[in-house]
């Protein structure tokens, strides 16, 4: 009888307690959400975010948005060649071999529409907290991800 009660009670998860844990089940379910959420555009969250990073830097060479994004050269190369091959990037002769960035008229039209989905995401997500609480959090991840990065870490590597 007492072994009955034992497999009929709810298992213990032990990883539940770990900070690490809890912030990966929330990245795994942010991440597959805002990946629905973006679908109707025919875009995923590392084209979003190559989008983002574009309009938000005009210019920007393709070495510089894979630093900030984290992500590989080689993993940066077919993102931005599948955004040009839809039209929503453009490249511009800079100096020499380096060519920046720009986001097309489509690719405007279409930042734009992404960044919509993307701050309609975060206030499904994330209107529980109040603003002041989403800085703060933000403020405190980013403390703990330079701390991370500066003992070697490289970025995060972008996955679809």
């Amino acid at each position: 009888m007492a072994n009955r009660q034992k497999r009929s009670a709810a298992p213990r998860d032990p990883l539940d307690s770990l900070l690490g844990y809890n912030l990966r089940r929330l990245s795994v379910a942010t991440m597959a959400d805002f990946a629905e959420s973006l679908r109707p555009l025919g875009l995923k969250p590392a084209g979003a975010s190559v989008l983002f990073i574009v309009g938000s830097n005009p210019g920007i060479t393709q070495s510089d948005a894979g630093r900030l994004l984290g992500v590989r050269r080689a993993n940066m190369v077919p993102l931005v060649a599948a955004l040009t091959k839809r039209a929503l990037l453009e490249r511009e002769r800079r100096d020499g071999r380096s060519q920046g960035l720009q986001l097309s008229a489509a690719g405007r039209a279409l930042h734009r529409r992404a960044w919509n989905v993307a701050t309609t995401h975060e206030d499904k997500l994330f209107g529980t907290l109040s603003p002041a609480a989403r800085l703060r959090m933000i403020a405190q991840l980013r403390v703990l991800w330079k701390s991370h990065a500066s003992n070697g870490a490289d970025g995060v590597p972008l996955n679809d």
